[in-house]
């Protein structure tokens, strides 16, 4: 004989089984929606830091090949301003570096000097390029401009040389490949009590 309870108890753990159901889904939604929600954050993050390293890489590609190419011109233009071993190398100085620099450049008397009494003959003077060291002070997409220490080797009549140091402010322009400013500053001295001066 069927007990009166025993439909009622069916339902009830059908409704409790169902709600048990319903439950573990809804856990397993939270979950899901909480990883997810991680997994969007951490992606952000990383989104983030990675447009930061290539906002900074991109500046340094774009000021390192404008360095990279202000170092190449300015060695070439220094070998054919201070590399001479007579009278007609050192007149021949100006054409010589044109390629690398500006009209206004070329066209500056003051850089270019003329030997009028062809002094460089008569003290058998000769001249060597050393090195340069280059010290950035703006730079633009474009432009950088710079402050330069120029090594240069001067003797007489194949004589041992002497080293000295001589300051050029310069500009050098990325769309023309072409220094358009130099500017002599004067010689840069290291006096005995280690102090520096520009001349």
């Amino acid at each position: 004989m069927r007990t009166p309870t025993t439909q009622p108890t069916k339902r009830f753990y059908f409704i409790w089984g169902g709600l048990s159901v319903v439950a573990i889904v809804i856990g397993f939604v939270f979950i899901f929606m909480g990883a997810n929600q991680k997994a969007t954050q951490t992606e952000q993050q990383d989104h983030l830091q990675q447009q930061q390293t290539q906002q900074k890489l991109s500046k340094f590609e774009r000021e390192r090949p404008l360095y990279s190419q202000t170092e190449k011109r300015l060695d070439t233009f220094m070998s054919a301003y201070f590399n001479y071993d007579d009278q007609k190398g050192y007149n021949h100085r100006r054409k010589a570096a044109k390629k690398v620099v500006s009209q206004a450049v070329y066209d500056n008397r003051k850089l270019f000097k003329e030997d009028k009494y062809s002094k460089t003959r008569q003290l058998g003077l000769q001249s060597t390029f050393v090195k340069n060291q280059i010290i950035p002070t703006k730079i633009t997409d474009q432009q950088l401009e710079a402050t330069v220490y120029t090594t240069q080797r001067l003797n007489f009549e194949d004589e041992d040389g002497k080293d000295t140091v001589k300051v050029f402010q310069i500009t050098y322009d990325g769309e023309t490949n072409k220094l358009v400013k130099i500017e002599q500053q004067g010689i840069y001295n290291i006096a005995v009590d280690s102090t520096e001066t520009v001349d």
